[in-house]
C-alpha cells in the first residue's frame, strides 16, 4: 500500500494510486525476481479486492492489476540484428498482453549488464545466442524455453505462453 493514509481508490481522471503501485510492483517483480515486490504487489490488491465491485469502470486499474498479479510476466527477448530478427520483434510486438515486455539485443550485447537481473545468467548461456545466432528467447516464471528461430514457431509459442496457465518453460534459470 502507499504510504497516505486516504488514497482514493477509484481512477478519476487519473489512475488510482494503489492500482499503479501494485501493477509497478509486479513489473519490478518481473524483471528482478525479488519475492518482496510480489509480496507487496499482492497484499495491496488483497486490501482493495472487497472494494473493486463497487466502483465498475471506475476500477478499470484495479483490473489491469489484477491481471498483472494473476498472471506470469512474460519477457520475449530477441538476439540478433539481420532481417529475422527484426521479423521476430514485430512479430512479438503485434501480440497484446499486458504481462509482457519484449527486448531485442544485437548478438554483442547479450551481457548480463544489459539484461534484467532476473535473465541475466540465463540468456547468455542458452544455445544460439552462445553461437550468435539470430533467436527469440520466451522466458516467464524466471525460466525459458528453447530458442526459437521461425517467426510461426514464435507465434505459436508465444500464444501458448499468453493463454495457457499451465505453460511452463522447461529450461530452468540459472
Amino acid at each position: 500500500m502507499l504510504g497516505t493514509r486516504r488514497k482514493p481508490f477509484q481512477d478519476s481522471p487519473t489512475p488510482a494510486g494503489n492500482s499503479v503501485a501494485a501493477i509497478v510492483l509486479q513489473r519490478l517483480y518481473g524483471y528482478t525476481n525479488e519475492q518482496s515486490y510480489r509480496d507487496k504487489a499482492e497484499q495491496t490488491m488483497e486490501v482493495l479486492a472487497g472494494l473493486a465491485g463497487q466502483y465498475g469502470i471506475f476500477a478499470a486499474t484495479y483490473g489491469i492489476a489484477a491481471i498483472y498479479v494473476s498472471q506470469a510476466h512474460i519477457q520475449v527477448v530477441i538476439v540478433g540484428e539481420d532481417e529475422l530478427a527484426d521479423q521476430l520483434y514485430s512479430t512479438a510486438g503485434t501480440i497484446p498482453a499486458l504481462n509482457q515486455a519484449v527486448l531485442k539485443f544485437a548478438s554483442n550485447k547479450v551481457v548480463p549488464q544489459y539484461l534484467p537481473a532476473a535473465l541475466a545468467t540465463t540468456i547468455p548461456a542458452l544455445p544460439g545466442v552462445k553461437e550468435g545466432k539470430t533467436v527469440a528467447v520466451i522466458c516467464s516464471d524466471f525460466s525459458c524455453r528453447p530458442p526459437i528461430s521461425g517467426v510461426e514457431q514464435l507465434k505459436r509459442d508465444l500464444h501458448l505462453a499468453l493463454c495457457r496457465p499451465d505453460y511452463h518453460a522447461p529450461v530452468k534459470k540459472g
